[in-house]
Order: structure tokens, then sequence, then C-alpha cells
């Protein structure tokens, strides 16, 4: 049976939403970046390769000494893998965040020495994920840090570029992915397509994974009323003599504010809601 008739419960974060945005508009400027290094690579005569950089450097009035095009190659595509490991990591801390909001009653426990900020909050919402996926995640995360601290981490990106080449990786098909990162030299667009695949994948799993209560997310929508003083439910509550239309039109809004509930769920969340703003 398709998931999209399944009767089930996929709760988003603001977080995750966010990101997808974020990411999404990232992976148009790389798209576009990619088309532009591919023609100028194209367009670059075999010989007289430094005169002919040159003419563009004094055309468009920007300084340029030489190129080797394996390092400029490259080295762009290492930046666009340092950027969606940054966007990852600006995730996390916006999940924190939400989560803490949520969940006033529990504690957040700090990272240990050495935790990553990954590390640390699978271990806070108890998510379990498979390690080949997390040892993907993790070197692209010292790719990043490489970007930002050139040759400290070497020893580390080769030891685990090896460790992910003897992984099974089953979960690459689940992504629709049909290849492995590559060494930090030979590193190209499929990295980052591989990159953002996973960054978007393991979010979904942290935000669909840490629901809170039925009432808390309707306490949540509520508490948005009260922070733009009720304009948010202004109109709905227009509806309100009209039954049908006003349930309606609630369950949408829940829907639209955190994504799909199952029948169960997205009654609860409506009678709790329906009660707050009688």
């Amino acid at each position: 049976m398709p998931d999209r008739d399944l009767d089930i419960t996929k709760f988003l974060f603001f977080a995750y939403r966010k990101l997808k945005k974020t990411l999404g508009e990232f992976d148009a400027v790389v798209e576009c970046n990619e088309i532009a290094i591919k023609e100028f690579i194209e367009q670059s005569p075999k010989e007289n390769l430094q005169k002919y950089i040159q003419q563009l450097s004094s055309k468009h009035k920007v300084k340029v000494d030489e190129v080797d095009f394996l390092k400029f190659s490259s080295r762009i595509r290492q930046y666009y893998v340092a950027s969606v490991s940054q966007q990852s990591e600006q995730f996390l801390k916006d999940f924190r965040i939400e989560w803490q909001e949520y969940f006033p009653e529990k504690v957040w426990v700090e990272p240990g020495k050495g935790e990553t900020k990954f590390q640390n909050t699978l271990k806070n919402i108890s998510l379990s994920l498979p390690s080949d996926l997390i040892d993907i995640y993790e070197y692209y995360r010292i790719v990043r840090n490489y970007m930002s601290h050139t040759d400290r981490d070497l020893e580390e990106l080769k030891s685990r570029y090896e460790k992910i080449q003897k992984n099974k990786n089953e979960f690459l098909s689940d992504l629709h992915l049909s290849r492995l990162p590559n060494t930090l030299n030979d590193i190209d667009f499929s990295d980052f397509l591989i990159l953002t695949n996973i960054v978007k994948h393991i979010a979904y799993l942290i935000s669909t994974s840490s629901k809170p209560d039925n009432d808390i997310i309707a306490e949540i929508l509520f508490d948005k009323s009260k922070s733009d003083d009720g304009k948010t439910f202004k109109g709905l509550k227009k509806l309100k003599n009209d039954k049908d239309r006003f349930e309606n039109a609630l369950k949408s809004y829940i829907t639209t504010s955190f994504g799909r509930f199952s029948n169960n769920d997205i009654n609860s969340i409506y009678k709790k809601l329906e009660s707050l703003l009688a």
C-alpha cells in the first residue's frame, strides 16, 4: 500500500521545514554554478590556457594569476559540502530549541567530551540510525572541518573513507543514490547530492520521531494566537456557526503547521484546540 494511503502521523518540526527551504534554495544555486563551471572548462582551450585565463581576467576585471582546473573544481565542490554540513548543524541547533519548547518537562543533556552535536541529538531523543548512514554523515562533517582547519583531519578523513568503502551501505538505494563518497581530493557534484539527500533524510527522521503529545500540539497552536493578538484564528472563528467548515478549516491549519496526522491524532488535536478557542 502506498505511504500516502496509510493512516499514519508524520510530525514535522519548523526546524525541518526551514532546513528543506534553505537547502532547496541552495540546491538551485549549486546546480546553476555547476553549469557555469562545466561550461567554463569546456570552453577553455587545451593549449595556451593561461593566456585564455588572462584574457578573461582582463575582460571581467578580476585578477587571476593562474588556475589548476583539478584543484579549482574540487575546491568548489568541497565548499558545497561544507555549506550543506553547516546548514545541517544549524538544523540541529534549531531543533534543540524547538524540542525544549515542546518538552518542557524533559532535560536536554549537554554533550559529553568529544561528543558531536549530531551524536548528542540522537542520544537526547533516543533515536538509532544505521551506522553506515552515520559514517557518511560524519565523513562529510569532517570534510567541513578540514575546509576550516586545513590538514588537521586528513588521517581521520582517510580512515573514515576506507571504512565507508567496506560498509554495506544498504540505505543508499532507499534514497535513490547509486554512488559512495569520493576521497577528499576527488570530491565532485555527486558528493553534494549524496550529502544533501542524507541531511534531509536524517533531519526528517529526527523530526518525525520527536512528536509531542497531542494536547501540547494544540496548546502550541493556540499560543500562536496569543503572540499575534488572535489574528491567526480570526478568520477561522467566523466559521464557528458552520461546524463542518470550521472543523475542516481547523484541521487544515493543524496539518499545514505540523505535517501529516493519523485520523486519531488529528481528531484529538482538533478537539483540544477547539476547546481552547471556545
